[in-house]
């Protein structure tokens, strides 16, 4: 209450007897009705004055909290910016790293080397290394085999990592997939943006089209191969509908290293791709 409100209270209150013998007794109740207002309205004014100042208080203590959550934030976020940028340097620098043990590979020889799925290659030469891949020229010929299926050496060597392979493998099928599309359509394919995708159901049909294609191709090659060394392959198991499953093909020995065979088993290795890019995309396929 302000010290002149209180001195008209005190003053009303020294007068208002003096004035009761001037006054009628109704405008002095009146009076008192009033004063008795003006005293709840004081005392509620009061009242949401002190909590006023309370809600004060707490919306600065508020602010001092935001303003020390937005520093904490700040600071973070620089941290996680530079943290960034170490990273990415990192990352820089071992596909560097990875660049230059991968191009050292190439041009090693082997006088003997023997594969995960107990494949021997003899005087074995690498003559390319990708993230998936190894090409290797043999005595018998050439072959491609996937890093994942050569030696735990070689995958070392290479820096083989599964998720970086199989993502070159995606990215392989869907220009393949877009090949194959522009071809259909008659159009020249063009190198797609790597934003760009394909629904995966395509990418799948695009594989199915090319083991049903490798497997005739492998199929005829056997037959042609056959045709030529009558004598060698006679008596041979041979399963058409899954020539990659062939025992020919998986327990060759030395009295079957006839002149081709290098051939099928390359073409074989193509469709174990084949049907491991497929299966990833596809668990039932087959």
């Amino acid at each position: 209450m302000s010290r002149s409100h209180f001195w008209k209270l005190q003053t009303a209150a020294v007068l208002l007897p003096l004035l009761g013998s001037c006054v009628k007794k109704s405008e002095y109740d009146a009076l008192q009705i009033e004063n008795q207002t003006l005293q709840t309205r004081v005392d509620e004014t009061n009242h949401l004055l002190v909590q006023s100042q309370a809600d004060v208080a707490a919306l600065q203590a508020q602010m001092q909290q935001w303003v020390a959550v937005e520093t904490t934030l700040k600071k973070t976020q620089s941290e996680l910016t530079q943290s960034q940028a170490e990273f990415k340097a990192l990352k820089t620098q071992f596909d560097q790293f990875r660049t230059q043990r991968r191009s050292a590979m190439v041009g090693k020889k082997f006088p003997v080397l023997t594969l995960d799925d107990g494949k021997v290659l003899r005087d074995a030469e690498i003559t390319a290394v990708t993230a998936e891949n190894l090409s290797i020229r043999h005595a018998d010929g050439q072959i491609k085999v996937a890093l994942a299926r050569t030696t735990p050496d070689l995958r070392w060597e290479a820096c083989y990592d599964p998720l970086e392979a199989r993502e070159k493998s995606r990215e392989n099928l869907l220009v393949q997939a877009r090949d194959m599309q522009a071809r259909e359509q008659n159009s020249p394919p063009q190198t797609p943006a790597p934003s760009a995708d394909l629904p995966v159901g395509n990418v799948v049909e695009v594989l199915r089209k090319q083991l049903v294609s490798q497997r005739q191709t492998l199929n005829s090659e056997f037959q042609a191969l056959a045709a030529k060394n009558p004598a060698a392959m006679r008596g041979v198991d041979w399963n058409f509908s899954r020539p990659e499953a062939s025992p020919l093909l998986n327990t060759l020995s030395g009295s079957r290293a006839v002149l081709g065979i290098s051939r099928l088993q390359s073409q074989r290795n193509a469709i174990l791709v084949t049907l491991q890019q497929l299966t990833e995309l596809d668990p039932a396929a087959r």
